[in-house]
């Protein structure tokens, strides 16, 4: 049996036939569905196997490996589960054994898949508390008697052990003292092996997180930081890469610390090797300052947001000005040689530190920079060119307002000239750089002595190299967006100009580079900030997109290639983008043609390969029902069927865009949605709880429901339990680890929550005895988010809480619930938002208003 799964395993790599491919593929997935016990044992089998083909072998491992982790954390949950419930002890120890096994085999790629493999089950079951030996199994095999490969496969291990495991993970935080052991070791000088010593510093890198308690003690700090310093002038250039990859997290993560190793060591020895050769190492080194920068940024912010903050900057990089910005400016010319290569290189990096320094330092940036783009400007030389131009674009944000206006204005003339230099990369900088500057700093666009010639370049840089014309069409939409402002916008005059050339450009046959897409989105861009004064212009927009719609759909695909099937998706998708914007801009004009639309929509849908467009079909369809209203309900009962489809495929991103639609036709039908809210109600509670919904679909279900209550009012009443009932367990799910992407999650499931109450109180206005048995847990929500700054520090969120205080005392005039109004925590709550001078006029006034029916509740 092993035999022949290994057979299989090969073709799956080996054969050159897809279809044959994916039928093994198949094949595979079929034998772990129908006995996962039997088929990790197998493959663990194959694994050691020394008879079976080396890619059978790596196949083995990788094949387990991903039936163990998964990106979606639902389905990561339900892989270790299975795991944990479906492979017996002694079935588990034997895959382990083997798989340690194949980690201390000589065959380095054999290993480096095993190490996954280890790594997978580890983050399963170490938590857990179980493979207890395993950490002290890889630690003793990174010893300096132990052969090259065992000590390499060894700390890949650790590495991947650390990369994988939640930030939190207390079991790694308690082995942190012999992990470090280990991983120095193999990382110091005296390590004889290239390939240990990087692998070490690589594990370093990942453990780094784990190891606060060692960086607070000097003595284990101190060591650490020389072996790493030491690694920066190591002959090998990966191991100097390597280290400074690790200086960078280092300084990432432990700044307070950095003060001694920065004076003692690390500003001559980063300012050293960025004069490097080698391009990946002075990349390195570039990008540490980057990190410095980052963390300046941040502590800056935090300082001007809370000033008893005990966070401390040490302006490394303005006390580092005059030495570090001559040396980035030198790396602003070693650019790619071929205009078309975008693989990122040290000047890219050094643009990107620029830029760091620029928002980090303010006007200190200025001299140093203005001096180098007046030497080199008119050079000669391109690269000279293409470095000053980059140089002025990077310090459009950080320095005083009018000192960069002042200085744009003295610059603009030579950046005009640039835009038709003979070069295309210092053509398309010249045109990123005038965006930078109707980005960041419009006011010093004069609409009368600057813009003519603004608008000028880009019209002749849309019709130019595509990377120009993807850098001008970025232009125009920053125009666009950052007139608007002034009333009437002075780029309504150059809108038929702008139009045309952008039409020019969205009728390219290719989009290399991004030129087609990128004109796509600024004509959006244009459709959305339009007014009566350019109907003109808006009208050529409609007219150009139904024609290239109709075009797209009069194709016949099966003649196309592959490559040429998916530009056509690729083109529909910007259609459709623009085609919802113009909807949702004149809604007036949709209703005549509103037949013609739909039957277009439900052809596309209707495709074989719909799925790449299905998204933007849904969201241009969402942008028809939002401006039909009322009037949308003919379309529903055809359009149901693919509605309920989108909504079932729990595991695309059609569901998440399917749920906002639910929302959008709530919305538009108001109280008539009442006759459609218990098919829907039945298939998003089916949602919200199927085993391989995408993550994502929790938070926008649990906001329709607010859609949906708010508008069908005292008929909400039948789901209102159910509803209830997945509310409070989404409040009180704590994140799943400690990374910042949980965290995020778990703000996303909180204001989606407050969607659902905001719109359950709204809609059960007229009929308190519904929502009554209800208050109590609303008000532990409230005092829930009343505690999160994450929370009550935004604007929008903070409005929507103390509405709901306010919404409630309202419904209740008897005293009924006058005992919620008592608690300190909501009058701090109110009063700390109706104080908050960052909050927006209206959030004041609700928080007020909120006061006042607090007061009444207490009179009672």
């Amino acid at each position: 049996m092993s035999a022949e799964l290994a057979q299989l395993l090969e073709e799956v790599i080996l054969t050159p036939d897809q279809s044959l491919r994916v039928a093994n593929e198949t094949q595979l997935k079929k034998l772990s569905n129908e006995n996962f016990l039997q088929f990790a044992g197998l493959l663990s089998s194959v694994l050691i196997d020394e008879n079976a083909r080396l890619e059978a072998r790596i196949l083995a491992a990788l094949t387990l490996k991903n039936e163990l982790v998964a990106k979606d954390s639902v389905k990561a949950s339900q892989y270790a589960q299975r795991w944990i419930t479906v492979v017996d002890p002694a079935s588990k120890d034997q895959i382990k054994l083997n798989t340690v096994q194949a980690l201390l085999t000589g065959e380095p790629r054999v290993a480096n898949a095993s190490a996954q493999l280890i790594a997978a089950i580890a983050n399963i079951e170490l938590p857990r508390g179980e493979w207890g030996d395993l950490m002290k199994t890889m630690v003793d095999s990174t010893n300096p008697s132990q052969p090259e490969n065992v000590k390499r496969a060894s700390l890949l291990t650790l590495g991947y052990i650390c990369e994988s495991a939640d930030p939190q993970s207390q079991v790694l935080v308690s082995s942190s003292n012999s992990i470090l052991i280990a991983i120095v070791q193999g990382a110091q000088s005296s390590e004889p092996s290239v390939a240990v010593r990087l692998t070490a510093l690589n594990a370093l890198a990942d453990s780094l997180v784990f190891i606060k308690n060692n960086m607070e003690r000097e003595g284990e700090r101190n060591y650490l930081m020389q072996v790493v310093c030491e690694a920066t002038q190591a002959p090998d250039t990966t191991i100097q890469t390597a280290a400074f990859g690790c200086l960078c997290k280092i300084m990432s993560l432990y700044y307070p610390f950095m003060k001694p190793y920065m004076e003692q060591a690390l500003y001559a020895l980063t300012i050293a090797t960025m004069r490097s050769p080698d391009d990946r190492v002075a990349s390195m080194a570039v990008e540490f300052w980057s990190t410095i920068c980052e963390e300046e940024i941040d502590i800056a912010y935090e300082l001007a947001q809370f000033p008893q903050s005990p966070l401390q900057s040490y302006n490394f990089a303005l006390a580092s000005l005059k030495e570090v910005v001559p040396n980035l400016l030198s790396l602003l010319t070693r650019q790619n040689e071929d205009p078309e290569d975008d693989d990122w290189n040290v000047s890219m990096s050094a643009g990107a530190c620029l830029q760091l320094f620029a928002q980090n330092c303010g006007n200190y940036i200025l001299e140093p920079v203005l001096q180098f783009v007046e030497q080199n400007i008119t050079s000669e030389n391109w690269r000279q060119r293409e470095a000053s131009v980059m140089a002025f674009g990077s310090i459009m944000d950080g320095p005083d307002r009018t000192q960069r206006t002042y200085y744009i204005h003295q610059a603009l003339p030579a950046i005009f000239n640039l835009m038709t230099d003979p070069m295309v990369q210092v053509k398309e900088t010249a045109a990123w750089c005038v965006g930078r500057v109707a980005d960041l700093v419009v006011d010093a666009i004069d609409p009368q002595q600057h813009l003519p010639n603004v608008v000028q370049a880009c019209l002749l840089g849309l019709q130019d190299h595509p990377k120009v014309a993807t850098n001008c069409a970025w232009t125009v939409i920053n125009l666009v967006e950052q007139l608007a402002e002034l009333r009437p916008s002075p780029i309504y005059n150059y809108y038929p100009a702008l139009v045309d050339a952008l039409i020019k450009t969205a009728s390219r046959p290719d989009n290399e580079f991004n030129a087609r897409a990128s004109a796509f989105s600024a004509l959006t861009t244009m459709v959305e900030y339009a007014t009566d004064t350019v109907a003109e212009s808006s009208a050529s927009i409609s007219t150009f997109i139904m024609d290239k719609l109709g075009q797209t759909m009069g194709l016949d695909e099966s003649q196309l290639t592959m490559e040429d099937r998916q530009s056509l998706q690729e083109l529909q998708s910007n259609v459709l983008t623009v085609l919802a914007a113009v909807i949702r801009k004149s809604p007036a004009s949709v209703e005549s043609v509103s037949d013609m639309l739909m039957d277009l929509f439900l052809k596309l849908l209707d495709k074989k390969d719909a799925s790449y467009i299905e998204d933007d079909v849904f969201y241009a369809i969402s942008a028809l029902a939002s401006s039909m209203g009322k009037n949308f309900e003919k379309y529903l009962e055809t359009f149901s069927p693919y509605l309920v489809r989108a909504l079932n495929q729990v595991d695309s991103q059609v569901s998440i865009t399917a749920v906002g639609f639910v929302a959008d036709i709530s919305n538009s039908l108001e109280e008539d949605f009442k006759k459609y809210a218990p098919a829907f109600m039945s298939v998003l509670g089916q949602m919200i709880s199927a085993e391989n919904a995408k993550r994502e679909l929790k938070p926008a279900v649990l906001g329709v429901f607010g859609d949906i209550a708010s508008n069908v009012g005292p008929d909400f009443t039948p789901y209102l339990n159910e509803v209830m009932a997945l509310c409070v367990a989404a409040q009180n799910t704590k994140p799943e680890n400690g990374t910042l992407e949980a965290l995020d999650y778990q703000i996303k499931v909180l204001e989606a929550v407050l969607d659902a109450y905001v719109g359950t109180v709204a809609g059960l206005r007229s009929t308190p005895a519904a929502l009554f048995p209800y208050v109590g847990t609303i008000f532990q929500f409230i005092s829930l988010l009343a505690e999160d700054p994450q929370l009550y520090g935004e604007d929008s969120t903070a409005r929507a809480a103390v509405g709901i205080v306010g919404d409630i005392a309202a419904m209740y005039p008897d005293g009924s619930i006058k005992q919620f109004y008592a608690q300190e925590w909501v009058t701090e709550f109110i009063k700390r938002t109706r104080s908050n001078q960052t909050f927006s006029q209206s959030t004041k006034d609700t928080a007020r208003w909120a006061r006042e029916q607090q007061k009444h509740q207490l009179s009672l």
